[in-house]
């Protein structure tokens, strides 16, 4: 569904992602897992558009769109749901979730997926009618992951969904996103939590200083001594 090949991103004299490839098939969860710095937001900033300055082809279902507007990548299907929720405070849950049915693609679904999103999350159908500032830190994280399934993807990207979550609330996620892939959405996310990335990816890259270093079965990885000592500390 997704094929990357030979990704590079320079920011003046510095190479932050270098020739990194790499793909997501439908029905997969693909992870990209590295410390911060790594190139993993750079990357996806980078297939959704949303950075001029890269080398390498981006193919989307068989069509290059390295070349398209990131509107035009959006109308594809690819929805990049970006770190740090970015919600309308002082609009409604529901307000929020709606502004995601805005490609034209969505539009005509928009209570489709309104219905969608809220079969996935009742407790944002519990308070459709509240303004966004008043919830809880996961549960704008919800609305935020809510709004990008309003733009009917074909496949999610998901930038650090669990940042600044409790443990508790990260499981969550990670409930949710296997919940997506089971309903035929792929999803690719870029995560600090490796033990949970590589439990649930079916497949998972690790960056360092911009390079692919690793790549692998999820669970494969996790029982990788090299990765276990360099980021679990065991």
């Amino acid at each position: 569904m997704l094929a990357v090949q030979n990704l590079s991103v320079r920011f003046g004299d510095v190479l932050a992602l270098e020739n990194f490839s790499f793909e997501v098939g439908a029905g997969q969860v693909v992870g990209i897992v590295g410390s911060n710095g790594a190139g993993k937001t750079t990357t996806l900033s980078a297939i959704s558009g949303l950075i001029a300055n890269r080398a390498g082809s981006v193919s989307f279902d068989g069509e290059a769109i390295e070349r398209l507007s990131t509107h035009e990548i959006v109308e594809r299907g690819l929805i990049h749901v970006p770190e740090g929720r970015r919600l309308f405070p002082f609009m409604t849950v529901q307000e929020n979730l709606e502004l995601g049915a805005y490609p034209r693609p969505a539009r005509p679904k928009r209570q489709q997926q309104l219905d969608f999103v809220f079969s996935l999350l009742p407790k944002l159908k519990e308070r459709r009618g509240q303004q966004a500032v008043t919830l809880s830190g996961g549960e704008q994280q919800m609305c935020a992951i809510g709004r990008g399934l309003m733009s009917c993807p074909r496949l999610l990207v998901l930038d650090e969904p669990t940042l600044g979550l409790a443990p508790m609330l990260v499981e969550e996620v990670f409930e949710l996103v296997r919940s997506i892939r089971d309903t035929g959405v792929p999803v690719l996310i870029v995560e600090q939590q490796v033990v949970h990335v590589l439990g649930n990816a079916d497949f998972a890259y690790v960056l360092e200083s911009g390079a692919c270093v690793m790549q692998g079965a999820g669970k494969t990885l996790l029982e990788d001594d090299g990765l276990r000592r360099a980021y679990l500390g065991v």
